[in-house]
């Protein structure tokens, strides 16, 4: 009988850990914030404030985390982050005031971004080579798996969120600490090498060039156009997904009609994630990046016409979900086709940074020309238009890259 490869339980061992941290941050957090704000008496803009210091926190973080691990051994950064994100849920229930609401959000931020997607995309570059596509899709799963479950479990205990912090804390060591034992650095540690075989290149295939630097990749037009790419998706992704309740509210459906937008939402963009992540092993990524772009702008083009009509809006859910999980996903796997040397960490942290200050760009954008015109169809149009420079843009990379 073969012998099943060393990476897949691994993986599987990310996958849950992504969906914990993820799941945690992006989405029990914000189930929990309306009862939050009743507790501690918060405005508005008070509360809006807390999700946008989480995710700055990421982006100023990510940089400094990608050097931490071109230098050190990735477990150890991650059981820092995972240690440090059961603590703060767990002390979360214990908070009585604003200032260390906020201070919480900065410290789970830090936890997000030490054991979060970077550290696991770091992994993965590692340990997959002809299978990263499909094994990038895989482990961003966790982002949706996560919002199946932890979301569930802030709420268990009802008003009372400060139990519900106690019963997150006990799901987070569950869900990270056993994963913590399975990880290991590289293949090479247990005699192996990556995807457990060896496969010949593709005849296309540009050779790769493992000893590509940071201050490479910063001199390199290449990069620019990538990170281009990168922040036009982020602005787009985010940016929607943030506004969602109020788009389908501006379009006079109820709350359950929108929970049952994004349901549809979550289950084609697992779809996505993995047909897009298989689809990037087979075919050129710039061009596989080019459809899943296309597929955002035929989402945006659908919702510019603000049709209230169910149907249209069910098919708009559909296809967004496709979309923007594949978009998600090729993100990852394109940067680390192209950055997967010794300082891919550091690349890595570069475009994650950058990503998170697009994606709450896109949030500010969207609500303020809502705001300046009375309805998002401005917003889908802007949006519409960023998704034609990003198309030019990943051909751009393929030409550079030839050259």
């Amino acid at each position: 009988m073969k012998k099943i490869y060393y990476g897949w339980f691994m993986l599987a061992a990310l996958t849950l850990m992504y969906a914990t941290t993820n799941g945690v941050g992006a989405y029990s957090l914000t189930v929990m914030r309306p009862l939050q704000i009743k507790s501690f008496g918060l405005d508005a803009q008070s509360a809006a404030f807390l999700p946008t210091l989480l995710f700055l926190t990421i982006a100023v973080t990510s940089p400094f985390i990608g050097r931490l691990l071109d230098r050190y051994n990735p477990r150890n950064i991650i059981a820092v982050g995972a240690f440090g994100a059961i603590a703060l849920i767990f002390s979360l229930a214990y908070v009585t005031s604003y200032a260390a609401l906020c201070v919480f959000y900065v410290l789970y931020g830090i936890c997000m971004a030490l054991a979060g997607i970077m550290s696991f995309m770091y992994l993965i570059n590692k340990w997959f080579n002809h299978y990263k596509g499909l094994a990038t899709g895989i482990m961003i799963l966790g982002s949706s798996l996560g919002g199946i479950i932890f979301p569930r479990i802030a709420v268990i205990a009802g008003a009372d969120w400060q139990r519900s912090c106690l019963y997150l804390s006990i799901a987070s060591a569950i869900f990270l600490l056993p994963g913590l034992l399975v990880i290991k650095p590289e293949p090479a540690v247990i005699g192996s090498v990556p995807d457990g075989a060896y496969f010949p290149e593709r005849h296309n295939a540009k050779p790769a060039e493992p000893n590509r630097s940071l201050s490479d990749a910063l001199r390199s037009p290449a990069f620019y156009m990538v990170l281009l790419v990168t922040a036009i998706m982020w602005f787009c992704i985010k940016g929607y997904h943030q506004n969602h309740g109020f788009v389908i509210k501006d379009l006079g459906q109820t709350p359950v009609f929108s929970a049952k937008m994004l349901g549809y939402f979550s289950l084609t963009a697992i779809v996505g994630k993995l047909f897009f992540g298989y689809l990037s092993d087979k075919i050129n990524k710039e061009y596989t990046i080019v459809v899943a772009i296309a597929v955002m702008a035929a989402d945006f083009f659908i919702m510019r016409t603000l049709s209230t009509n169910p149907l249209v809006l069910t098919a708009f859910a559909l296809i967004a979900g496709f979309g923007f999980g594949g978009a998600f996903t090729l993100i990852q796997v394109w940067v680390a086709s192209i950055y997967r040397g010794k300082s891919y960490g550091s690349v890595l942290g570069i475009v994650i940074m950058v990503d998170e200050l697009s994606g709450a760009a896109g949030m500010i954008v969207l609500g303020t020309l809502r705001k300046m015109t009375g309805s998002f169809k401005s917003g889908f149009e802007l949006m519409l238009i960023l998704c034609g420079v990003a198309i030019l843009s990943a051909l751009m990379v393929r030409r550079f890259k030839r050259q």
